[in-house]
């Protein structure tokens, strides 16, 4: 049964037991008349119009989502309201349907016992809808938390193993290599370059996220290392806001830009290429860029996996 369909039933069947309930005591009271039949269809449905449009209105305003004591205020003016719209029907109803066994003297005692009487069952509608509601909201969040951690966990796997990949590594250690006789300080300092960028890479395997510095200093190490083999073909620059340095971002995100920009941009081109990496902070939100020289060539509609990566996992980070 859908989640719909499953609120309809309980909402028609709820307020049907409670409307039977009330004809059974009203017959056992004044003898059985088939006005209670009509009384208790009438009650029925504006029971249901309230109290579905009470969840209309706590889904379209968001009232979960404030204080608790505005919260506390707004439900409890809403359950006033509805037990008031039952008293406006159901004073002159029974006046109306009781006639000379109406017995009772109007005053503002019986019309507060009206009101509390009928507050009782929108109370209790109230509780059971929202302890629904808030069991429904801890699966959905525990199900989030559990997709999250295991996208999270799967795509920077990809992401990790697509940068330090046996190529790269390859590439580099013969690039160094090539300067061990030529120049030892520099191949010295490309060895530390090399195992420090392996080294970040196995710590950011276990964080969900890290600071834009610690993204950066691992980018220089990357950039140094690609500088051996390409020379004055690459150069950087680097122009990120103070302000959002510490500012968390998923491991490997602008890395994956930095080794996409000297795939396309450095790596086919004999000409000079200068790679920028730029941030700053507009607003609420960060601005991250990374450009490279040259012209992108799409094939077809696909922007590439490493891309669909990145936007994924700042969507499960972060939302929209």
């Amino acid at each position: 049964m859908s989640q719909k369909r499953m609120y309809w039933v309980f909402q028609s069947g709820g307020w049907f037991a409670w409307a039977l309930n009330e004809a059974v005591l009203y017959t056992n009271q004044y003898g059985w008349n088939w006005a209670w039949i009509y009384a208790s269809l009438a009650n029925v449905s504006l029971a249901i119009f309230l109290t579905h449009t009470y969840k209309r209105v706590i889904k379209q305003f968001s009232w979960q989502d404030l204080p608790l004591l505005a919260m506390i205020r707004n439900h409890f003016f809403a359950l006033c309201f509805m037990a008031a719209s039952l008293v406006a029907l159901n004073l002159p109803l029974d006046q109306y349907l009781l006639g000379d066994n109406f017995e009772v003297q109007m005053n503002a005692f019986i019309v507060t016992q009206y009101l509390f009487n009928f507050m009782k069952p929108l109370a209790i509608w109230m509780l059971i809808y929202f302890f629904f509601q808030y069991s429904k909201k801890q699966v959905e969040m525990e199900r989030e938390k559990n997709q999250l951690e295991n996208a999270i966990q799967e795509t920077e796997g990809k992401v990790l193993r697509a940068q330090m990949n046996p190529h790269f590594v390859f590439n580099a250690l013969n690039s160094i290599r090539a300067l061990i006789t030529e120049d030892p300080l520099k191949a010295k300092k490309g060895i530390n370059q090399l195992s420090k960028l392996l080294r970040s890479s196995l710590l950011t395997e276990r964080k969900k996220t890290i600071a834009i510095t610690e993204e950066l200093e691992t980018i220089l190490d990357y950039l140094h290392l690609e500088k051996i083999r390409y020379e004055e073909r690459l150069n950087w620059k680097i122009d990120v806001a103070k302000n959002i340095l510490q500012a968390q971002i998923p491991p490997m995100l602008l890395q994956t830009l930095v080794e996409n920009a000297i795939k396309h941009g450095i790596a086919h081109s004999a000409k000079e290429g200068l790679i920028e990496i730029n941030g700053e902070r507009i607003e609420d939100q960060i601005y991250l860029q990374v450009i490279n020289p040259g012209h992108l060539k799409i094939k077809g509609e696909s922007t590439g996996i490493g891309l669909l990566n990145s936007q994924n996992r700042l969507t499960l980070l972060f939302g929209e």
